[in-house]
This record gives C-alpha cells, structure tokens and sequence, in this order.
C-alpha cells in the first residue's frame, strides 16, 4: 500500500508490484466491457471502474473505444493509481518506454490548474477522470536548463489532445513530475519549450519542487 513515508523509489517499486493486480482486475470486466462497446452505436465511448487492489491501493481504470474494434487485444485502457493526502489528490500513472517502467507523478495543483483553464465545473475523482478521458497519452519534448555550472535541470512537457502538461524528471529515478497545465491557445503559436521560459509558467513548474528524505514534496 501506498503511504505518505515511502521513497521515490519504494513508490515506484509500489506501482510495480500492484499493477499486474489490476491488469487482473481489468481482465475480469473486459466481458461487460466488450459487450458495452460492441453495442454502441456512438464513439468514442469512455468507460470507468474504481477499484481498490489487493496491496490496498486505489486505482481508476479507464477504458476509450473510438471504434468496435477496440476491445480485448486491441483494447485502450489507462490504469491510475491515487492516494488521498493532506494537501489533495495524487495521481500516478505508470506508462512504459523502451522496455522500462517509467512513473508519471501529478499533485493536486496540476488537476487545478488544469479545471481553471479548461473552465470546468468538476472536482474531485471526476476532474482526474476527466483529464484522463482526454488525455492519456503524450507526445514528449525535454528541455535541459543549466541552474549552475554543475547542475542542470530537465524540464519536461507533454503534448496531448487539449493541452500541455508541463514539469520535470525527477533525478535517479524513473519519474516525471508534471507541475501544471496549459491551454494551446495560451501559447499563442509559441513553440512550447519558449512559452516556457514565461515567467508565471516556470514559477509553476519549478516551485516547492522538493526532493526530502527522498519524498517529493
């Protein structure tokens, strides 16, 4: 289970360990799932199931079928883990490149951010369903910037169907921090990576970014 004392890495290790849990969980409702999708009549269609795993972590698992094809083998399902803090919602979304796990960590000001600027009247677990509906998956760019002569900083956006998630690698490990969310009609034409070096953006993404006792803060 997920607990606010865990490490990056015992975060990580966390997610690993739980997702073929829910891959399980998913196989158990692709029969209802199938039978949905085969019967609409109108795509896309999004479907949604929270669960809770065995190792006790909440999960959203979200189903998109643009077609009737899109089921078993060729199904289209973002699995979310979250975890209920102090200070708001956490979303982990555990997504794969070049063979390796990799952690993409979202904290409770990105969804607001993202509500504000998207002028939606959603909170909770439906704002985190609903970025994902449209959002779940990603065309990268990285961005190194030099903070002194011996320590350089990866900025990291994420191109999606409605906007950009902006934020950072979190060094040592497999993590991306995403801070905050632009519209692509903020940027006005700019190219992302310039739009960036705004003033009130890179506050956004860089500030409280707080690595302590390996947790981030």
């Amino acid at each position: 289970m997920i607990i606010p004392q865990m490490s990056e890495a015992e975060l990580l290790e966390e997610i690993r360990l739980d997702l073929p849990n829910v891959v399980s969980i998913s196989d158990a409702k692709d029969p209802k799932v199938r039978r949905i999708i085969q019967k609409s009549v109108l795509f896309p269609i999004y479907l949604h199931s929270f669960v809770t795993s065995p190792r006790k972590n909440k999960w959203i698992i979200l189903w998109e079928a643009r077609n009737k094809k899109n089921i078993g083998d060729n199904s289209l399902i973002t699995f979310l883990c979250y975890q209920e803090t102090p200070h708001g919602r956490y979303v982990f979304m555990p997504t794969w490149s070049n063979g390796s796990l990799i952690l993409i960590v979202y904290p409770p000001h990105f969804f607001s951010r993202f509500a504000e600027r998207m002028s939606l009247d959603v909170t909770g677990v439906n704002l985190i369903r609903r970025y994902f509906e449209k959002n779940n998956s990603y065309t990268f760019e990285t961005e190194d910037e030099l903070i002194s002569d011996n320590l350089c900083r990866r900025n990291i956006y994420g191109s999606s169907l409605e906007g950009v998630a902006m934020g950072v690698e979190i060094t040592g490990y497999e993590i991306i921090l995403f801070k905050t969310f632009i519209t692509y009609d903020m940027t006005k034409g700019q190219q992302i990576s310039l739009f960036a070096r705004n003033e009130e953006i890179r506050r956004e993404i860089h500030e409280k970014i707080i690595i302590e006792n390996g947790r981030i803060k």
